[in-house]
């Protein structure tokens, strides 16, 4: 095996190649070169500044990382037979320049390399993660707009239960948005920390400036405890844990347009480009992408247990477990990144079917809040309005008819406080236009919001 960062003791002690296989990293951690390319050049600086490097040398170490950035860029970097990408780069820099490449390495540890390279990768990942939220709620934003006046049935338990804007429906998928991308900005906090100068465990005896490499890396602090700092990964699980969370906010947004979109509701058709067909059915139009999204989220679930599960019984401070910890956050951020980007593309196919809403709205029993308020603005008590409804729908049920089927005198059986001004209720413009708390389905509001978030989200 080549460009082991770990000698001396092992000098003649070779792998079995399966065990090699079995104990490397570098199929997942490549993800990191970058970030290890960078904080080497970084911690190069930090010795300079030192004095343990002179500034031929470490310009010299500098132009080797800069060549190997290029060759891992350009997919020409031999990766084979490394344990990890760390020690992948460290042989690349001794194999250019051997002298000054054997000095890379002086005062860090892999223990602090590996989790300070994360905290680069996952300050970036959360930046890119709220862009294609960004996008998303901005293709949402611009479908409500396009249809701002369809209405449609909101559901509680999946029943038929007020008259609500399409709009207003779309604006809540957002707020959902703007809470998950608050939640990872709030989980990067704890990313800000560089942990270079904590070696493997209890720091170093060099004279290392800690804040200077921090501020060179774009860290905002340095972390107090050198055990804690190479055993923490905290950070991992709160980012983990956010985008769990936005996984299932999109898979609940997927459930919903998979629903709307099936013919026993019809209220939306998606593009056919996010749609298939069957292998033995014609007629199929499958909602494959939108169930996809909502299939995946589980494996981004799966990835913050997994996390769990290796760190609850982990000693401290850093064990070659921790070596697992990077697949589950790497692969939960490209799946969420995966989702984001598919939906937002998908919902600006989406052409809603203002009649099918309308088609639905003509059940009156879907204004029987509407009806008990009007009670309750002419002074009976809620309770009282609530059964006095409750027995006008079970009579309409048992004779199967609508509410405008009963006459007034009819109606007035029920309630003497009912008058011919009733039947102007039963209709859905009328509904959300009575609404009038902040918050509420009523258009007027509704567009505010829209025109806020429209703005908030050009920024």
């Amino acid at each position: 095996m080549s460009g082991k960062l770990w000698g001396g003791r092992f000098e003649n002690i070779e792998m079995k190649p399966s065990i090699m296989k079995f104990t490397s990293s570098i199929d997942v951690d490549k993800v990191l070169a970058k970030y290890d390319c960078f904080s080497s050049k970084v911690h190069v600086d930090t010795l300079l500044k030192g004095g343990y490097l002179t500034k031929s040398e470490s310009v010299e170490i500098k132009k080797a990382l800069d060549v190997a950035e290029t060759h891992l860029d350009e997919g020409n970097f031999d990766l084979a037979g490394f344990e990890d990408i760390h020690s992948a780069i460290q042989d690349f820099v001794e194999k250019l320049y051997p002298e000054s490449g054997r000095k890379m390495h002086t005062a860090r540890s892999r223990n602090e390399q590996i989790v300070n390279d994360v905290r680069l990768y996952c300050k970036d990942s959360v930046v890119r993660i709220k862009k294609l939220i960004t996008k998303t709620q901005s293709a949402l934003v611009e479908l409500a707009l396009k249809y701002d006046d369809a209405i449609i049935p909101g559901y509680t338990h999946l029943n038929r239960a007020q008259p609500v804007l399409f709009a207003h429906l779309l604006l809540a998928y957002v707020e959902m948005l703007s809470r998950d991308s608050g939640r990872l900005e709030d989980a990067s906090l704890r990313s800000e920390i560089s942990v270079m100068g904590s070696g493997a465990i209890a720091g170093s005896s060099l004279k290392l400036e800690r804040s200077y490499t921090a501020e060179k890396m774009g860290f905002k602090n340095i972390s107090a405890n050198s055990i804690d700092s190479v055993s923490d990964r905290d950070f991992m699980i709160e980012i983990s844990s956010a985008l769990s969370i936005l996984a299932v906010h999109l898979s609940r947004i997927a459930d919903d347009l998979i629903l709307y979109s099936i013919p026993e509701f019809g209220f939306i058709d998606i593009g056919s480009d996010f749609c298939t067909g069957s292998s033995l059915m014609p007629q199929k139009k499958n909602p494959d992408v939108l169930e996809l999204i909502r299939g995946k989220s589980a494996g981004v679930i799966g990835a913050l247990n997994t996390l769990f599960v290796l760190l609850k019984g982990l000693p401290h401070s850093y064990n070659r477990d921790l070596q697992e910890d990077k697949k589950p956050l790497f692969e939960s951020v490209e799946t969420i990144a995966g989702c984001l980007d598919a939906l937002s593309c998908l919902v600006v196919s989406i052409e809603v079917k203002k009649e099918k809403g309308l088609e639905a709205l003509a059940d009156e029993f879907i204004y029987a809040t509407d009806i008990a308020e009007y009670l309750v603005s002419k002074g009976v008590a809620f309770k009282d309005a609530h059964d006095i409804v409750g027995l006008i729908v079970k009579k309409c049920t048992d004779k199967d008819i609508n509410i405008s089927d009963l006459s007034i005198s009819e109606l007035k059986d029920f309630s003497e406080m009912i008058e011919s001004d009733v039947y102007g209720l039963l209709n859905p413009e009328t509904s959300i236009k009575n609404k009038k708390t902040k918050g509420s389905t009523n258009p007027d509001m509704v567009k505010k919001e829209l025109k806020k978030w429209r703005k908030e989200l050009s920024r």
